[in-house]
């Protein structure tokens, strides 16, 4: 679980640039995209999982939710595996594939997987990304005060 808070800074004048939805969105939005960027430097910086193909990287996103709020998402099938590894586990397959000389079909063998390590992306250094999201906030916040919205 990760805990984030924000200093409201002069409480007045935030709170009412706060009563209007749309800044409340762009609030919202700025945090969720500044995110996104912190999760993908930190995979790109080589402290967590490096994919062979990017996919996982490319997984993730944001997008509004229209209530004053955004959701950040990883949606690669496998990004939980990644962020929380996995247990020992027995793998079965399904595949057959034909034998030679007619002889009928043979079958994948079964394989006992040793689990994996996790590899927190996701949810990682979350120290410093609070402190990304409040200066993200407090940027857009600032912009909105200065100009009388």
């Amino acid at each position: 679980m990760s805990s984030i808070t924000f200093d409201l800074g002069n409480a007045p004048s935030v709170l009412a640039a706060l009563r209007d939805p749309h800044n409340a969105q762009e609030v919202a939005n700025a945090m969720a995209e500044r995110y996104v960027d912190d999760t993908l430097d930190f995979i790109q910086s080589g402290r967590s999982f490096t994919g062979r193909t990017g996919q996982l990287a490319q997984s993730i996103g944001r997008r509004p939710a229209g209530n004053g709020s955004a959701d950040v998402y990883a949606n690669a099938a496998y990004a939980g595996f990644v962020e929380h590894g996995t247990q020992p586990h027995v793998i079965r397959p399904t595949l057959r594939f034909p034998v030679g000389g007619g002889a009928g079909f043979g079958f994948a063998r079964v394989i006992n997987h040793p689990g994996s390590r996790p590899h927190p992306f996701f949810f990682a250094d979350s120290a410093a990304r609070g402190e990304h999201l409040q200066a993200a906030a407090l940027s857009v916040l600032a912009r909105i005060i200065a100009n009388g919205q």
